[in-house]
């Protein structure tokens, strides 16, 4: 007897497995994606736009990979349990264990799917779901007139940002910012007439928004001609608030597993704070870990011969430690966000988590 089961078994499980975890999929997919056009057709006629269905029915379809990865957990767990107990009730799984195989054995090609459905996830899927997401926020602030969302951009170049000064629109350039106490860096204005053309430039040494005004550090005006003159009392009203510079940068969803790393130095370097991306890197990489665990949990509470009592017993537990693990990797994932783990814990430790206590379960379940 081999550790691994024969290659024709493995093919079996693996092709039934992924059969039954797709179409929980796509049944929930179908179901959340119904609730999101109904809820985008409320939106557009709560504002009285004028779109069209085809219009609405396209920005639903672009918001599909980011209602997928919701659902992805959940939609996996409850495949699993369903195909897991299917093959229970048909006694498929007693015919395979009859060669003298462990639980683990027989597992091992659901454990190889999962981990290729992770792993595909990280390296395929996240980069397109990523470029569809951005093309979403962009029809969606479009349609909307949503514009907030475009008045701070960072890149390698710095601070970015768009206001108006006395009705006249202003680019704004800094090296770096500090998020918290909304102050920009070596600040460099550029002032545009109504038709598009600079006006005048003003450079200072930093510039802090308080109270919705722009309170500036020694500001200068560089006029059209080059002259340089010494601005007094410049305190500018703005229309930009506090929680805009604070929540600087693009939507996670917006950014691919491979740009990521480079956009956390881009925002940590301009001052931004990133401890929130950090914890989503470490916990997009932890995805193929936390879906072999609740493949293993859904397992352990419907693949083990049990009886009745010890069955109904252990698919509450199984259902309870599901939504006890999502609440406390929320818990976790904000711990890390606010600083109070570090980022690779807060992003690996429900992942850990999951896949210590489903083995745990399974391996004590098997013993019986």
């Amino acid at each position: 007897m081999t550790w691994f089961p024969s290659l024709t078994i493995t093919i079996y499980l693996a092709r039934n497995y992924l059969a039954w975890v797709s179409s929980t999929l796509i049944i929930l997919l179908c179901f959340v994606s119904l609730i999101n056009f109904v809820e985008l057709f409320q939106r557009v006629s709560r504002h009285d736009l004028d779109v069209s269905n085809f219009k609405i029915f396209l920005l639903g379809l672009l918001n599909l990979p980011t209602l997928f990865d919701e659902i992805l957990p959940f939609g996996l767990l409850f495949g699993s349990a369903i195909c897991f107990y299917y093959w229970t009730k048909s006694k498929q799984i007693i015919a395979i264990r009859s060669f003298g195989q462990n639980i683990w054995q027989t597992l091992f090609p659901i454990i190889l799917t999962v981990s290729l459905i992770g792993f595909c996830h990280i390296l395929i899927f996240n980069p397109i779901s990523a470029i569809i997401s951005q093309q979403h926020d962009s029809q969606i602030n479009s349609v909307f007139k949503n514009k907030k969302n475009n008045l701070v951009s960072i890149s390698a170049s710095g601070i970015w940002l768009r206001d108006t000064f006395l009705n006249d629109k202003v680019i704004i350039n800094g090296s770096s910012m500090d998020a918290e106490k909304a102050v920009i860096f070596n600040p460099i204005l550029y002032v545009l007439n109504d038709s598009g053309g600079l006006k005048w430039q003003i450079t200072a040494n930093s510039m802090t928004l308080s109270s919705g005004l722009w309170f500036f550090d020694t500001p200068s005006r560089i006029t059209q001609d080059g002259q340089v003159e010494a601005l007094k009392d410049f305190n500018p009203k703005s229309t930009l608030e506090k929680s805009i510079m604070v929540n600087a940068g693009r939507p996670l969803r917006t950014i691919s597993i491979y740009e990521l790393s480079d956009y956390i130095d881009t925002l940590k370097t301009a001052g931004i704070p990133v401890e929130e991306l950090r914890v989503q890197l470490h916990k997009t990489l932890a995805l193929p870990l936390q879906l072999v665990g609740l493949a293993l949990l859904a397992a352990s509470f419907t693949l083990l011969n049990f009886g009745n009592q010890k069955r109904i017993r252990i698919i509450v537990l199984g259902l309870a430690a599901s939504f006890l693990y999502h609440f406390i990797s929320d818990l976790i994932f904000l711990l890390g966000h606010n600083s109070r783990l570090p980022d690779y814990i807060a992003g690996w430790l429900p992942s850990i988590l999951i896949f210590t206590i489903s083995g745990f379960f399974l391996a004590r379940g098997d013993e019986h």
